[in-house]
């Protein structure tokens, strides 16, 4: 019994509010509800027209008018002295944590400034619907065009991009304008460059790689990313390490197979040559660059050989492949070559461009297999006069063919390309054979069995002679 008279006393306190606030609501839409009431205000007509139907709807549908309206007075005209602008700010006490985008709105009270940056500029006034609202300005769906009434570039870059397509496929994960600057990802959060950098590269990596499983079809390559060159730079302060936007974009991204995209293949060396001009320059001077130009869809770009992500990839080459040219895969992968075989040793893509594959264009060379495990094919296939380095490629009638550039003392690659011969000399024969004697004749060095047997008999000789001569002064000393 008395549960049933508690919950009439609380049905009959909900009719009451509910009546006042109607009565209350009702007593200012018995004027504002006309639309043609208006007042004038700085020399400009303002229309004071509420839509009732509209505001019973709205987010604040429920609220009294005087709740807003703090100190009106219906009975006169004006209703207060002075109306001063409505502060959000008194029911909406953090805008600053969901409006990251706008640090503006803080500093102007959510009720100065110019429209974008004040409550009212963006969200409405009477007609305020939530963001779950389907047609709500800021509802998921509807956010880019909103924000592309003040930000037209960004939005019509937005449309264009692989973002757009997903969100018109419904995707709930399509990034947009909101959930992308809920982060301070612009220079006008006034953080320095490092850690805006970071946020832009933590906002990308939450949607495109799973921290969790590693399971999207993106963790492939991203799962290395803070290991590579670009990551381990950006993780040590370095400003102008290279990021996700700045490969892919920002609002225009797109595919790789579109022609415009930036991370397409024939704009690949564009994008790299933001951060390495030089190389990109050469790159564009090489056989490779020119037949990018020309429209070959099989020559490599920055990315085949350095990798995308991880920046240390090894591409797959079959077995066979290195047998058939005579190369040892472990050698190939140390001296860079493996990126040459890939294609130069692939007979059938070869042909289609009648280029001789990589056996059968250096059958000329005695000892092959030799100069596979010591020289690679840059030392003899760029040019090395300044500025042009290793990612000059050259055509075949411009490589170096003459065997003393490189078998002398002062050969091209001795003094210039093949400075890591003492490293790799001193790893595997130690410091006395890899320093002292790099530049001396040594047994085994040359193709000559009859010269190196010959040294080998003449210094077995030496040391018998040395030894005999030895042991006779002592003896006969000894006598």
């Amino acid at each position: 019994m008395k549960n049933y008279k508690l919950i009439l006393y609380f049905l009959m306190m909900f009719l009451l509010l509910n009546i006042a606030k109607s009565q209350n609501n009702q007593v200012c839409l018995d004027c504002h509800n006309d639309p043609d009431m208006t007042t004038e205000k700085n020399g400009k007509e303002v229309s004071l027209y509420v839509n009732k139907a509209v505001f019973s709807v709205s987010a604040h549908g429920k609220l009294h008018c005087v709740d807003c309206h703090k100190g009106f007075n219906p009975d006169d005209i004006p209703h207060k002295a002075k109306i001063e602008p409505i502060s959000c700010k008194e029911c909406h006490t953090a805008p600053v944590d969901k409006h990251k985008f706008h640090p503006q709105i803080v500093q102007a009270n959510g009720i100065n400034g110019t429209p974008d940056v004040n409550c009212k500029g963006c969200h409405g006034t009477h007609e305020i619907k939530t963001k779950d609202s389907p047609s709500s300005p800021i509802n998921f769906m509807n956010s880019v065009n909103y924000c592309g009434k003040c930000h037209t570039l960004e939005k019509d870059q937005y449309y264009k991009s692989v973002h757009n397509v997903q969100l018109q496929k419904n995707n709930p994960n399509a990034p947009t304008c909101i959930y992308c600057h809920s982060y301070e990802l612009t220079p006008i959060s006034k953080l320095d460059g490092v850690t805006l950098k970071l946020n832009q590269e933590k906002l990308c990596l939450s949607c495109h790689l799973d921290d969790k499983t590693g399971k999207t079809k993106f963790s492939k390559s991203l799962i290395d990313y803070s290991q590579s060159v670009h990551g381990q730079a950006i993780a040590h302060g370095n400003a102008n390490a290279a990021i996700c936007t700045d490969c892919h974009g920002t609002h225009d991204l797109e595919k790789q197979s579109s022609p415009t995209s930036k991370i397409n293949r024939k704009n690949v060396a564009n994008v790299c040559g933001q951060c390495h001009p030089g190389i990109a320059q050469e790159y564009k001077m090489s056989v490779h660059g020119i037949a990018l130009i020309q429209g070959n869809p099989d020559v490599p770009t920055c990315t085949f050989c350095h990798g995308e992500h991880s920046i240390n990839a090894v591409v797959d080459v079959p077995l066979k492949m290195f047998t058939d040219n005579k190369i040892n895969p472990q050698a190939a992968i140390k001296t860079k070559m493996i990126y040459c075989i890939k294609c130069h040793g692939n007979e059938t893509l070869m042909a289609k461009y009648n280029i001789l594959p990589f056996n059968k264009a250096h059958e000329w060379l005695p000892e092959l297999e030799k100069h596979n495990e010591t020289v690679r094919c840059i030392d003899c296939h760029s040019s090395y006069a300044p500025p042009n380095l290793s990612h000059n490629l050259l055509p075949p009638d411009k490589t170096i063919k003459k065997c003393e550039e490189c078998h002398s003392k002062n050969s091209v690659l001795m003094t210039k390309l093949y400075k890591h011969e003492k490293e790799q000399s001193r790893e595997k024969y130690g410091f006395i054979n890899g320093t002292l004697l790099s530049d001396a004749y040594v047994v085994g060095t040359t193709r000559n069995v009859f010269l190196d047997s010959f040294a080998i008999l003449a210094f077995a000789v030496v040391i018998i002679g040395i030894f005999f001569h030895g042991l006779m002064r002592w003896y006969f000393r000894r006598g």
